[in-house]
This record gives structure tokens, sequence and C-alpha cells, in this order.
């Protein structure tokens, strides 16, 4: 099995990305000589992760948070499987690696899990539905048994609560049927019995992580930029043919003045203002640091081109990897 850790407990609060883990699967590359059922049926397309922001929009961040994964996915859970409160991702793919487990290592928030138990019908209450109040609004969780494509789960809600240390819980059994189960803590794994009845354990104690290389998150953990403005970070090696083609684009970026533009170079301290010219490259430019580019270098190679995009906050927003469109992701960053 390959493992990394991924994890938020409440997406909208948490500010920590999945840290790779090491890998002990072969990787999913496709290599020459490998047989059609070793090749990729999406063209090693990447897995796509969204998080919900607070205004309750969503962003995609699947490689910020460590779910490049570009095996060929075929079923997904999502599952508590230390006991700690904070749910990992198990996923099962055509070829090898076979299963690959992303280990919840985001920021700890709050969270509390809920199992219900029917008096009539199916005891593990699937049809139920449950209401989770905090002082930022009302969420509806359904009890699911199946969850996505050839996927089954438990039949337990998860319910991130971010920085909120308890929350009312009501449940709709089934139509007409109602019932108010008060003020739950946070912390704990709950079991609620129709007719009001309810107990709970506390999660386990989180386990320590195995340190990891992390992306850079901030803007100011790439070098000297200030915040204030939307910020592109321009990753690029002058023999890179897709790096040479961003530059118009991110120099144009520089001109108008509504972004700051970076381009950190792969290449020797002394070489990079002479390579950067070679590329007709105007913005500033500054050697790649190793801390950067490590946690951007999947299987020890650095993957270019890579365009950091920053927000105004100086938080790291998209990542923007080869293929991906540059101009459609700067204007979703600052439309």
């Amino acid at each position: 099995m390959e493992g990394r850790s991924i994890g938020r407990n409440n997406p909208a609060a948490a500010t920590a990305p999945y840290a790779m883990v090491q890998s002990t699967g072969p990787s999913p590359l496709k290599r020459a000589g490998q047989t059609g059922f070793e090749q990729s049926f999406s063209g090693w397309e990447p897995k796509k992760l969204w998080m919900q922001r607070p205004d309750g929009t969503f962003e995609e961040c699947a490689y910020a948070d460590g779910f490049e994964s570009r095996a060929d996915g075929r079923a997904l859970v999502a599952l508590d499987f230390d006991g700690d409160g904070d749910q990992e991702l198990l996923l099962l793919n055509r070829a090898k690696p076979r299963l690959q487990l992303f280990v919840n290592e985001g920021a700890v928030g709050h969270a509390l899990e809920l199992r219900l138990r029917a008096t009539r019908g199916d005891t593990e209450a699937s049809t139920a539905t449950v209401r989770v109040r905090t002082a930022s609004g009302t969420r509806a969780f359904p009890v699911l048994l199946t969850r996505g494509y050839v996927s089954s789960v438990e039949p337990a809600v998860h319910v991130g609560l971010g920085t909120a240390e308890q929350a009312e819980v009501e449940v709709t059994w089934r139509p007409g049927v109602t019932e108010s189960f008060g003020t739950l803590q946070a912390g704990r794994r709950w079991v609620l019995n129709e007719g009001g009845a309810k107990d709970s354990t506390a999660f386990a104690a989180r386990a320590p992580r195995a340190s990891t290389a992390r992306l850079p998150l901030r803007l100011e953990q790439v070098g000297e930029v200030k915040a204030g403005r939307p910020t592109a970070v321009q990753l690029f090696a002058s023999w890179c043919k897709p790096c040479l083609k961003e530059v118009p684009v991110l120099s144009k970026l520089a001109q108008e003045g509504r972004w700051q533009v970076l381009g950190l170079a792969a290449h020797p301290a002394e070489q990079v203002q002479a390579e950067a010219s070679k590329m007709g490259i105007l913005y500033p430019v500054a050697p790649l640091a190793p801390e950067v580019a490590e946690p951007l270098s999947p299987g020890g190679q650095l993957a270019l081109p890579t365009v950091l995009l920053y927000d105004a906050s100086g938080r790291l927003a998209r990542v923007v990897r080869g293929g991906d469109s540059l101009e459609a992701a700067l204007a979703e960053v600052a439309p």
C-alpha cells in the first residue's frame, strides 16, 4: 500500500496542507513496456479535491493538500481509521498502486462523530437526517451507507466544527419524527438512540506524525515578497520550454501592476540572472530554495512548469502545473 498524509477537520477553518508520507509503492507514471492494464485509462489525470470556504463556495486544492495521485482511481472512502477524530481517505486504484492511504495531518480543529440507533425499520437509521447547529449556522447530514462509485461507508456522520467546542444536534429519524439531543461536546464519538438515550467516548489521542516537507502555504516562505497584492511565483529553468511560454503572460501581468510576479530559478545562484535574461524575463528573479523545491518534487523530481498563485493576503490559493490553464487560474484567484 502506498501511504500519504492529508487532512482537514473543518475545511473552512483548517490552515495546514496534507503532508506527504514516504511512499512504498511503485510510481504510477507510465513506463516503456507496460501492458494495457498498467497504463492509464485517463491519461494520468490528477485527482481533484475541493475545500469549502466559509462563504459556502468551493476551492480546488488537491495538489496543495497532497492528494495529487495520478493513478486510475476506482473507489474512495473517507473514514477515521486511527480513531483520532479526523478522517483519512482510502483510494482503490485500477492498477498499481492498488491501495493508497492518505493520512490526515491537517490543522487540528474540533469535530464530533455521530452513530444513530433507530427503534423502527433499519436500526442503522440509513434514512435519517442529522442537523447540527453552531454559531456559524446549521448544516444537515444524511446518514449514508454508500458514497461514490463502488464505495460503501460506515453509517456514521462525521462533523467538522472548526473552532466550535460544542453543537446542538437534532435527528429526523423518518418523516414526521424529529428528536433533539441537545448540546453535544466536540472531541467525542456519540451514539444517539431513538427515544433520547445517548452515550459517548472520547476520540483517541493523535499519534505523532513523521516530519515531512511542507508546501509554501504563505508568501513569505518563498522570498522577499510582501503580501498586499495577488502574487504569481514562477518556478522555471531555461531548458523548460513550457516555462518559456508562460513568460509573456507573467510579464504582462507584472507590467499591469495588479499582480506581483517573482521567478524562482532552478539554477545555481550565480547563473540565475543570465538564464532569466535568455528567456526574456524582466520581473524579479531569485534562486529556487531547496525548502521550496522539495515539497513540490514528487518522487524527488521537480515538476516544471509550476506557478504558485497567492491571494492578496499571502495565502497559497492555487498551484498551476503543466497542462493547466494559467490564464484561467489567474482569473479565479483575482477576478
